[in-house]
């Protein structure tokens, strides 16, 4: 299984390779964690990022990944949203830059949501 993780409209692509780089330092998410890029726009001169996918199965490899994006929110001083997909299961987290996040209540909210669609 694949997680999907999208940032909110808006985000640059320094915001998205920055999480990408969090996630690819985490040590339980290592080999994991790759990138896909969108096509580009015809007044854009490179494609952007458009995703990136996180491999999880058994073991806590879940929690590791809520873990690491909770820290990443955490260190933004900006207002962040992301949506994180799993077979089609979607839940959007947005986090203002002035809040702390709660990685338990994260964890809880994410297994929530895609549990009950």
């Amino acid at each position: 299984m694949e997680l999907e993780i999208r940032l909110g409209e808006g985000a640059s692509d320094e915001e998205f390779a920055s999480l990408l780089q969090w996630l690819r330092r985490e040590r339980d998410l290592q080999g994991r964690v790759s990138s896909r890029r969108r096509a580009p726009k015809p007044e854009e001169l490179g494609a952007s990022f458009e995703l990136i996918s996180v491999a999880v199965g058994s073991g806590g490899i879940a929690t590791a990944f809520v873990t690491s994006l909770g820290s990443w929110l955490s260190s933004r001083r900006t207002e962040q949203s992301v949506t994180v997909t799993l077979e089609g299961k979607s839940v959007q987290v947005v986090r203002n830059g002035a809040d702390v996040v709660d990685e338990a209540e994260l964890l809880r909210l994410i297994k929530q949501t895609l549990d009950e669609q």
